[in-house]
């Protein structure tokens, strides 16, 4: 990935130096930074109007921390530490400015100063006030009407009146705010944000017109007491580290914590919320730490036994056990109150399970009372089942409401977000559950599910072998597991996982399919094309299948019959199986295609091929019909009988004519070269085979040289690829697949990722240099240059999953080479 600093980031390699040697030089400070180098993040997002500041005297490593998350995908026009000090060996890091001020002794003298004093530092419309134990968790969740109040932080769970918002401790306010601060009528009462949000709220309001958000707004920016669902954009509170912190990170921070912190309240509510969610590790170094400052703590002495014992063990908390939060409930009626739910999947693709019949049951086995979040929940089920999602989601929430930690209201509202590709939101959700829940199976597989999509396919697969270490016979989780695998390149490990799956569950025609696509990429066809055809049992692909009457053909000799054949998935899996209409032809087939009206005149030029017709017309008479993706099965294609012929199609002869004197008018005697860099932007596979257009940017510079898009008018341009659209030469041609086809004839090389451009490059014999993801399409194979199915075709391949400068850098090389020979 590329890394991208701005001028005005604080994330050059000094900062990110001195970062390192702020982590080197004891425990105490390696805290200070486990996560910094995020400042530096490829796609920050620019909030040139806010200044991010954070008071601190004391925790000088934390805050640092705490300013360095917060930094982590947003560039604030300002980012400033006010602070006595900084740590020994620690330089101003760049683009941090340090603010000296006095030493802060006490929260009075803290919230005098942000009352009264900060206004006197603040020059932007708005200033974002963090503190250590409060920065920003989740930063695709800022909305930029958080820029039209004056005031927003968390909700206060003490109050239940109108003047909920909010806590201080990370909280964003306006610069008018901070000026009518300064009003000499407004006296600090109790702690700052008190002063403001309830003392002087109505006055403030009334005589400066200061807007507090509402308590919607507030709930999505920041949360303290109270978890909401999702995740909103902060949090305050060292209570929420369990939440916020991966468990390793906050066993190493608790090692660090001052006396101060470790014997705060705070302090003790984290180590209930850690046992409490079964977070062994941390839960261990925090009892550590508190007994290290204050050894007679029997609280914590118990919490160290526990968790040590659990952890050798590990299992959680008993059910009937006292639940460790300290509510005086038993754990099942408190973090452990849910329904012993074992979920089902049946897909192609990583896709989180839908509740199935026996999961409205509860853990007593009892009727469950009408109007209880477990009750709840069930009716949440039965509409989840229904594929009624809004009312799955209203019945979730609901349940979430009445008690926050029901683990399977979050488990299944993180499904439901998940399959409405909201899998940000979802992640947060499935990770408190199978927290609550470690033992349940369906929670790790789903939650592997949405890891998967999100391409943490590292933890994916950790998450699985959990999933299948609990349920060994989980037959979803084995196919899923091997859709992983095949991600991260292990198809070996990936045609295990399948195989396991099918001998627990042999009609699961999804997993055929899977199964034979890791084949075919493994180059073995006869295996690989017989698995294909469990495509068509699969209710994803036959209910996408056309509709034709008649009998489909059942691989018997041909000869003498009119063959129907029909087209399904894209554009580039039609013109690659055109060739096998020849094979038929030569048993003495009449070989009728239908397919899409725009490539009509390019089918019809394939040899074999009688008479192209568009498929929305009516059709001729026929004795049989058969999908040209069966072909390759009914007629035991092997590698060495693909029949690798280029070109066996051809582009129209007028408009190649017309179009070679555009091409030529426009390029001269230059090397002619089109690109294709895109796919079809519906297709769940275009993420990963895409190449942004700035990656050829070098390449546009090579003289002797001119490039046309083959790409149509119509197709969008993304925001960062629009800067690179100008190197390009856009010829009408491209907006029809005829006219593609006869730019692509006229010019003298094709570079295109996997798409149906590089396919169409193929066919027409055209030498064509192919992109390809480190987890490539089946067709391509797993290694090599050269592929069977297109003789005038060269791969160039990543060599890291999403790194493209690889291959980048070796079609630079071949281009040369290009150059130089001709």
């Amino acid at each position: 990935m590329a890394l991208r600093t701005g001028e005005s980031s604080p994330a050059g390699p000094a900062f990110r130096r001195k970062c390192r040697q702020t982590a080197q030089r004891s425990p105490g400070a390696q805290i200070a930074w486990i996560i910094l180098v995020n400042f530096f993040r490829l796609n920050m997002r620019d909030l040139p109007h806010v200044t991010l500041a954070c008071v601190d005297t004391a925790n000088h490593d934390l805050a640092l921390r705490a300013l360095a998350l917060s930094s982590a995908r947003l560039r604030f026009g300002r980012t400033v530490f006010f602070t006595d000090t900084l740590p020994t060996g620690t330089a101003p890091p760049e683009g941090l400015e340090i603010s000296r001020i006095a030493p802060i002794r006490s929260r009075d003298a803290y919230s005098q100063f942000v009352l009264k004093d900060l206004v006197r530092h603040i020059a932007t419309s708005h200033v974002l006030l963090v503190q250590w134990d409060g920065y920003v968790a989740n930063p695709a969740a800022w909305e930029d009407a958080f820029l039209e109040v004056d005031y927003i932080g968390a909700l206060w769970a003490s109050f239940t009146d109108g003047m909920r918002v909010g806590n201080g401790g990370f909280s964003l306010r306006s610069r008018k705010l901070l000026e009518a601060l300064a009003d000499p009528t407004v006296v600090l009462h109790d702690a700052e944000d008190l002063t403001i949000g309830r003392t002087f709220r109505p006055w403030l309001e009334q005589s400066h017109g200061i807007r507090f958000a509402d308590n919607a707004m507030a709930d999505r920016f920041a949360f303290e007491a109270a978890y909401p669902i999702g995740k909103p954009f902060g949090f305050h509170g060292l209570f929420n580290f369990c939440r916020t912190v991966a468990p390793a990170e906050l066993a190493q921070l608790a090692a660090g914590f001052s006396d101060a912190i470790a014997c705060s309240q705070q302090c003790r509510a984290l180590l209930r919320n850690c046992l409490a969610l079964a977070q062994w590790q941390p839960a261990m170094a925090l009892a550590r730490r508190i007994l290290a400052a204050e050894p007679a703590d029997g609280e914590a002495a118990a919490a160290m036994g526990r968790a040590q014992a659990s952890s050798v063990r590990g299992v959680g908390v008993g059910r009937n056990d006292p639940c460790p939060c300290g509510s005086g409930k038993r754990y099942k009626q408190c973090h452990g109150a849910a329904a012993t739910i074992s979920g089902a999947a049946v897909t192609t693709e990583h896709a989180a399970a839908t509740p199935t019949t026996d999961q409205a049951a509860v853990a007593t086995g009892h009727t469950t009372p009408t109007g209880t979040p477990n009750h709840t929940v069930e009716r949440g089920i039965q509409a989840h089942r229904a594929n009624d999602l809004d009312a799955a989601e209203r019945c979730y929430r609901d349940a979430l409401a009445m008690a926050p930690d029901h683990p399977f209201a979050l488990h299944y509202l993180g499904v439901v977000l998940y399959q409405r590709s909201r899998v940000i939101e979802a992640m947060p959700l499935l990770d408190r559950a199978v927290a609550l829940l470690p033992r349940e199976p369906e929670f790790h597989n789903n939650r592997a599910q949405a890891l998967a999509v999100m391409q943490r396919h590292a933890e994916a697969k950790d998450a699985y072998a959990r999933a299948l270490e609990l349920n060994p016979d989980h037959a979803l989780a084995w196919n899923n597991l091997g859709l992983t695998l095949q991600a991260m390149g292990d198809v070996i490990g990936a045609v295990n996982a399948y195989r396991k799956a099918l001998e627990r569950l042999p009609e699961f025609a999804q997993c055929h399919w899977n199964l034979a696509l890791a084949l075919l990429l493994q180059g073995n066809y006869a295996q690989g094309f017989a698995e294909y055809e469990w495509r068509l049992r699969a209710p994803e692909f036959s209910a996408a299948l056309p509709l034709v009457a008649g009998s489909r053909w059942d691989g018997t000799d041909p000869a003498g019959k009119t063959l129907l054949l029909t087209v399904e998935q894209g554009l580039g899996d039609t013109i690659q199986n055109l060739r096998f209409a020849e094979v038929l032809a030569a048993r003495g087939a009449r070989i009728i295609v239908a397919t899409p009206r725009s490539l009509c005149n390019l089918a019809a030029t394939a040899p074999g091929i009688a008479q192209a017709i568009p498929d929305s017309e009516l059709l001729p008479p026929y004795d049989a019909h058969v999908s040209v993706m069966s072909l390759p099965a009914m007629l035991g294609v092997t590698a060495a009988s693909i029949h690798a012929v280029a070109p066996y199609i051809a582009a129209q002869v007028d408009r190649v004519s017309a179009t070679r004197q555009n091409v030529e008018r426009a390029a001269g005697r230059a090397l002619k070269i089109g690109i294709a860099w895109t796919g079809a932007t519906g297709n769940a596979y275009n993420l990963r085979r895409s190449c942004p257009l700035a990656m050829f940017a070098d390449l546009f510079a090579t003289t002797d040289v001119r490039w046309f898009s083959l790409h149509r008018e119509i197709d969008a341009v993304a925001a960062d690829d629009a800067a690179r659209a100008g190197n390009l030469i856009r010829l009408p041609e491209r907006n029809d697949l005829d006219g593609t086809a006869a730019l692509v004839t006229a010019l003298d090389l094709v570079i295109s990722v996997d798409t149906s451009l590089a396919h169409l490059a193929g066919a027409l014999g055209k030498p064509v240099w192919v992109l390809l993801p480190f987890a490539p399409d089946w067709r391509w194979l797993e290694h090599g240059t050269t592929t069977p199915w297109y003789p005038t075709a060269t791969l160039f391949r990543q060599k890291v999953a999403g790194d493209w400068s690889d291959p980048i850098a070796e079609i630079a090389a071949a281009l040369q080479r290009l150059l130089t020979h001709r």
